[in-house]
């Protein structure tokens, strides 16, 4: 049993960047109608040199929930009785969980979801506005958790083990591809992106980093791997004119020659980024390079040494 799920109707208008607030919605409460806006298209991001490219309706409510139980997780399916679309907040969390989902979306099929890397004082369903553009149009899910930022010197594992379990929550509830989950981050979500990219690379299959990157308050808990299967595609962009290349240069020269796959694009100003172009840029690289990657890791696994340390693996483990 779960309370009652509002969605918002759809509105064609420019999307605008987030303002970062902090949340404190009650995941008992009804969600909020949040009008989804789009964005108009504008001149793509220029490359750095020496650097290549590789009105929905409304849902029908479901039976309200006990207002005594307050669960990290829900235990019944969030949605049964109705097949939700548009920016809607799940109920049945202990904190509020956002996720878009595409118009008229089929059950027999699987779609892609981009996840939105918190940031401290972002308000999660401010945070997701910033692709719900993109995601009407190509029909993908968007899904941001309200965010539980670390004090000031503390480690974000509460915050990972948060983020991540809404993440496979969700990721069972609807037709998302295990193969397609991506993770974009934005400023200091940037910087938290590309920790969690690099500490849990199984999670996702590609990670886009834009305004900062592996340079900031989590620096010491990242360590790069040296086995391709344990790494993921970066897509980065940082400003041209700021400090965030000088601060990051050590990190990307770290990553590259660990043989990361890493793209990296510079812009002027913020706007660049708050572009249709530009968002669709970084989505169809994530997705292309995201498959990509992931293949031809699954193919060095099937050359003669690979089959050959399977073998011995399952040897043993008889």
């Amino acid at each position: 049993q779960v309370t009652p799920v509002v969605m918002s109707k759809a509105q064609e208008a420019p999307a605008e960047s987030p303002t970062p607030e902090s949340s404190s919605a009650s995941a008992s409460q009804p969600s909020k109608a949040i009008a989804s806006q789009a964005v108009p298209a504008a001149s793509s991001v220029s490359l750095p040199k020496g650097k290549e490219f590789p009105t929905t309706k409304a849902v029908q409510p479901l039976p309200a929930a006990s207002q005594d139980v307050s669960k990290e997780m829900p235990e019944d399916q969030v949605f049964g009785a109705a097949k939700p679309s548009g920016l809607v907040e799940i109920s049945g969390y202990k904190y509020p969980v956002f996720l878009f989902a595409p118009k008229d979306y089929k059950t027999d099929r699987t779609y892609a979801m981009i996840m939105i890397a918190p940031a401290e004082s972002a308000k999660a369903e401010k945070q997701i506005e910033y692709l719900m553009g993109l995601a009407q149009r190509k029909s993908i899910f968007l899904l941001a958790p309200y965010v539980l930022w670390p004090k000031e010197g503390d480690t974000p594992y509460t915050l990972d083990k948060w983020f991540l379990s809404a993440k496979r929550d969700v990721m069972e509830r609807f037709p998302i591809s295990k193969k397609r989950v991506y993770l974009v981050g934005k400023d200091l979500g940037a910087h938290y992106a590309a920790y969690m990219a690099i500490k849990y690379p199984k999670e996702f299959a590609a990670v886009a980093l834009l305004g900062q990157a592996w340079d900031g308050p989590f620096a010491q808990l990242i360590v790069p791997r040296s086995d391709a299967v344990d790494q993921v595609p970066f897509y980065i962009a940082l400003q041209a004119d700021g400090d965030a290349q000088a601060r990051n240069q050590v990190w990307f020269d770290k990553l590259q020659g660990r043989g990361y796959p890493l793209h990296f694009v510079d812009y002027k100003n913020d706007e660049e980024l708050d572009t249709l172009e530009f968002k669709k840029s970084v989505f169809d690289w994530m997705e292309t390079t995201g498959q990509n990657w992931e293949a031809s890791v699954a193919q060095s696994q099937q050359t003669w040494k690979g089959k050959f340390k399977k073998g011995v693996r399952d040897f043993f483990a008889v």
